[in-house]
């Protein structure tokens, strides 16, 4: 069962608790029991008549394609799907019933330490899937069931359906990078870092532990995750900003931080607004300043059968840019907004979870590791 992580986080009645965690041990029974023996299958019976028939190596596509006449893959695509859906149901049912306590604990956390800053006019861009992750209203509670209820739902799904892969406060990543950063960059002093797609927090309030002097801001265009993570964010006592605004315009002011990230934003976005971000990027940073995006690896870092797993969340799961984004060529992009290669990197994180025995298959990360990809500004 889930214990309060912090004071937005309540804890769900028995019946609806045990609902919740038993969809997220199925994801995880599914994603690392039962997919990893597909593999066996392609290589010894789907590769070679692939290969015969192309006089060559099949690609990602032609081996999702060819991956579905395999009864066993076949069953597993209908069974991640409504775990899935049923996961992040039961999630919002249980938000629904506690609606009225977590609005209550939300205002009287409203004096802070964190800010809120929401910008109701702000659009919501088109590109961005209604249901993302086939969670239901998505993440600016399209049915407008209630300003907390994105928010809620989505911490709850993460730190539930993860079955603590990520910690009790879904931050193993943002800790993972920081420390990564640190090591890669031991000289690097920001005083003012921006993420790009915060939603909740769970990337943001790691970099103010690991920068406690920077002033730290999030934004993202879902006013209905941040007015939940502000509310997380103070209950654990986290003096950061939560902001609305499109990362693709941010509004902030040229060379005006010396951080400025994102973690799986991008491939929730689309071509042009990749690239948008990517020059806004470069606009805000100040000479000598970094940019970084993690995301899952890109296809260049994967095999071809590897790849050909993200079919599933591509056509099933609603996020149909993985396709687009993963094949980009980051480094031309990169200099496409205006930045030199000479600086430019790719890191893996060590998930530090892992490294303190947690297993690296339980995490659904690379072998327990957080891709990122980046560049320094010239100075």
């Amino acid at each position: 069962m889930l214990e309060s992580a912090h004071a937005m986080m309540i804890p769900a009645r028995s019946d609806d608790a045990t609902r919740e965690v038993y969809w997220g041990e199925l994801q995880t029974f599914l994603e690392a029991q039962v997919r990893p023996t597909f593999r066996r299958h392609y290589e010894d019976v789907v590769a070679p008549r692939l290969s015969d028939a192309l006089g060559r190596a099949p690609d990602r596509h032609e081996i999702a394609i060819a991956m579905l006449d395999h009864d066993a893959n076949r069953a597993w695509y209908i069974a991640r799907t409504e775990a899935q859906r049923h996961a992040f149901d039961t999630s919002w049912a249980i938000v629904d019933s506690q609606i009225e306590a977590l609005t209550a604990r939300a205002t009287a956390l409203g004096n802070g330490p964190a800010r809120l800053e929401l910008n109701p006019e702000l659009p919501f861009p088109d590109y961005v899937h209604p249901e993302p992750h086939n969670m239901a209203g998505g993440y600016d509670d399209v049915g407008r069931r209630h300003p907390l209820a994105a928010g809620a739902t989505y911490d709850r799904a993460l730190a539930v359906h993860r079955v603590a892969a990520m910690g009790p406060l879904v931050d193993d990543v943002g800790h993972s990078i920081a420390a990564k950063l640190i090591e890669a960059f031991p000289d690097f002093k920001p005083e003012r870092i921006l993420e790009m797609g915060c939603t909740v927090g769970h990337t943001l309030l790691p970099f103010k532990h690991a920068y406690p002097h920077a002033e730290v801001i999030g934004i993202d265009v879902a006013g209905a995750c941040l007015a939940f993570g502000a509310a997380r964010a103070s209950a654990l006592g986290m003096p950061v900003t939560f902001s609305q605004r499109n990362a693709e315009r941010t509004g902030y002011e040229a060379q005006s931080f010396d951080l400025v990230f994102s973690r799986i934003l991008l491939h929730e976005t689309c071509y042009e607004a990749t690239r948008a971000i990517f020059a806004e990027c470069h606009r805000l940073l100040r000479p000598g300043g970094i940019m970084f995006h993690s995301d899952a690896p890109q296809f260049d870092e994967l095999d071809a059968y590897t790849q050909s797993l993200r079919d599933w969340d591509i056509r099933y799961n609603a996020e149909p840019f993985m396709d687009g984004y993963y094949a980009m060529n980051l480094e031309d992009e990169f200099v496409r907004a205006g930045f030199e290669r000479a600086g430019m990197f790719r890191l893996y994180a060590p998930s530090l979870i892992v490294q303190r025995g947690y297993s690296a298959q339980n995490t659904r990360t690379s072998g327990g590791r957080y891709f990122l990809a980046g560049a320094r500004k010239q100075l």
